[in-house]
Formats: C-alpha cells, sequence, structure tokens
C-alpha cells in the first residue's frame, strides 16, 4: 500500500509539472511576451561577467564577431549531461526542450578532396541541430547536393559523425563541449530548418567546455 500511495504520488507531481510546462509554453506563443522575452534576455547578456574558468577563446569569438552583448554564458554542474533534457532545460531558464541544441561534426567519407575551404562541397559540416531532433544522413546528402546544384553524384557523398580526434583537431572542442563560435578552422555550418522557427528565438549551445553553455537569439547568430 506504501508502495502504491507514492507511486500515485509521483504520477501526481509528474502531471503537474506537464501541465505547467504546456502553460509556459503557451505564454511563450504571445508576441508580446516574445518581446519582452528577448529585452529581458539581451539586458541579462549585457550584465553578464564570466568568471575566470570561462572558455576564453568562444567569449572572444563573441566579442570578435559583435554578439557578445546578446550572448549569455552558463556554467552547468558537472553531471548535467545525466539529467533529462527538461531538467536541463530548467537549469538554463530555456523556453523549452527545443531550445536545447547541439553541434556536430560530420564527415563525407567520399568526399574527392580534405578541404573545408568550399562550403559548397566541404569534406566536413558542422550540422546544428536540436536534441530533441535527429540528424538523417540521407536528408543531409540530398540537401550538399543541391549546393552544387546536383553537378556530382550522390557516389561522392557519404556522411558520418566524425570521430572524436577529428573532431576536437577542426574545433578545438572536446565532446558536449563543441560550440560553433570559436572554433580552431571555420568549418562550413549547417543550421536545421526547426532551430529557425523556435519561439522566443533564442537557442542554447555548447560554450567550448562540457561545464558551459551559450545561448544566443538565432537571427544574430546566422547574421554573423
Amino acid at each position: 500500500m506504501k508502495d502504491l500511495c507514492s507511486s500515485n504520488n509521483e504520477e501526481n507531481v509528474k502531471e503537474r509539472l506537464n501541465d505547467l510546462i504546456n502553460q509556459v509554453s503557451m505564454l511563450y506563443s504571445s508576441k508580446n511576451i516574445i518581446v519582452h522575452y528577448l529585452d529581458h534576455f539581451k539586458r541579462k547578456a549585457t550584465l553578464t561577467k564570466l568568471d575566470d574558468n570561462a572558455p576564453e577563446s568562444v567569449e572572444k569569438a563573441c566579442i570578435d564577431f559583435g554578439v557578445r552583448n546578446v550572448s549569455r554564458f552558463y556554467h552547468v554542474e558537472s553531471d548535467y549531461y545525466d539529467w533529462e533534457l527538461q531538467r536541463r532545460a530548467f537549469r538554463l531558464i530555456a523556453p523549452s526542450i527545443n531550445h536545447l541544441c547541439k553541434s556536430v561534426i560530420f564527415e563525407n567519407t567520399r568526399c574527392s578532396h580534405d578541404s573545408i575551404d568550399d562550403p559548397l562541397n566541404s569534406k566536413y559540416y558542422c550540422v546544428i541541430t536540436q536534441y530533441v531532433g535527429s540528424i538523417n544522413t540521407q536528408k543531409l546528402m540530398n540537401f550538399v547536393r543541391t549546393l552544387k546544384h546536383k553537378q556530382l553524384s550522390k557516389k561522392y557523398y557519404n556522411f558520418r559523425v566524425a570521430d572524436e580526434e577529428k573532431s576536437v583537431r577542426l574545433t578545438g572542442f572536446e565532446s558536449n563541449g563543441v560550440s560553433p563560435i570559436g572554433m580552431t578552422f571555420q568549418i562550413p555550418m549547417i543550421l536545421t530548418n526547426a532551430i529557425t522557427e523556435l519561439q522566443p528565438p533564442v537557442f542554447y549551445l555548447g560554450a567550448g567546455h562540457i561545464d558551459w553553455k551559450l545561448a544566443l537569439p538565432i537571427n544574430s547568430f546566422i547574421h554573423i
């Protein structure tokens, strides 16, 4: 009987939490709220001062690109990646789990060269996607082929996640800390369409270290 009561209480808590999450999501759908949210977000970004343990290369890159005044950094707990997505979103005060994103380095193993100089036909791409989503390598191939108007045969494409050693060499960042800003090499980037449709239009990314996260307005990122 005690275990049954405990189970019922846990279910009630989850149900209430889900109701709260749904109410917050509905609240963020209001245009007025979105405007106020972005204003508040940018004010907090301007006021934020980083401590000495912050990832310098990423902050410097934000400064160089002119987006430091709209970028927010978060120092998270060491077990952050053991948490469920909703808990991570609460920790970052993100509008939803849909706003949590990651940068993944993909390699075209059949590329005829090893260069990243041509963004229309690069050996590597930094693909930015949501944690709630997944990357379809077939769709990725089809998209990249269109960049060259399908001039190249499909036999020259085979995308897979780059191994850790290559990813670190190209980005300068280790797993779960990869940031699209401040990478060692300027790898061409592909942003999934779902991210561009997020409301409010901000997203949360790795910030150069597993214990640091970066958030900034999506339009500001696309602009730079």
